[in-house]
């Protein structure tokens, strides 16, 4: 019932992902490059990206820092384990520098990268999973990146948490960017892509 943002990529043509959260103004993505609608819901990217415009992505802005906590929620299956970037899922940001949030792949790790007021305008230091425990696959995984000012960010893999502790302390969003785009599968300079299917984002 807190769902802001919501693609449950039903279109299965054209160039638009519809955001059907039913919380306005809609944040429709824009297919552009090499991105693909899959079978029972969802798209392939391999070389592009699904972009809101700087205008509507304000709504997310508006309602996360107003509450002061979040979460990222995506069903995913991630092409490979050997991306770099770190690669982005989903990012709101402006720039390969610059972000309000990110969840990113590293091989086999997960990153979180939020600016906040004890991070730096590139949400750096990041949070990611441990290198030891390969939570990351090429198969459909349920991840979840969550943040509130009590516990700072957190990773969940299928439900589980990923045991992974913030190292920085929880902070605030004051610092945000109301100026930023939401994107998925890149970044939206267009030089940090994520190669797999989305099947859910919210």
């Amino acid at each position: 019932q807190n769902v802001i943002a919501l693609y449950q990529f039903k279109t299965g043509q054209g160039t638009t992902a519809y955001d059907t959260s039913g919380v306005n103004p809609g944040m429709h993505l824009t297919l552009s490059g090499d991105v693909g609608w899959v079978g029972g819901w969802g798209i392939e990217i391999s070389s592009g990206k699904a972009q809101a415009s700087t205008t509507s992505s304000r709504k997310v802005y508006d309602l996360i820092t107003a509450a002061g906590e979040y979460s990222i929620e995506a069903w995913v299956v991630p092409a490979n384990v050997t991306q770099e970037g770190p690669a982005r899922i989903v990012s709101y940001s402006a720039s390969t520098t610059k972000r309000n949030f990110t969840l990113g792949q590293t091989q086999y790790n997960y990153d979180f990268l939020q600016r906040s007021s004890n991070t730096d305008a590139n949400g750096e230091p990041q949070l990611s999973t441990n290198d030891d425990d390969e939570d990351l696959q090429a198969t459909l995984q349920h991840v979840v990146a969550t943040y509130d000012p009590v516990n700072g960010r957190r990773i969940y893999v299928n439900g589980i948490f990923t045991d992974d502790v913030d190292t920085v302390p929880g902070g605030n969003l004051i610092d945000w960017d109301n100026s930023y785009a939401f994107v998925l599968g890149n970044e939206v300079s267009g030089d940090r892509p994520w190669q797999g299917t989305l099947r859910l984002v919210a």
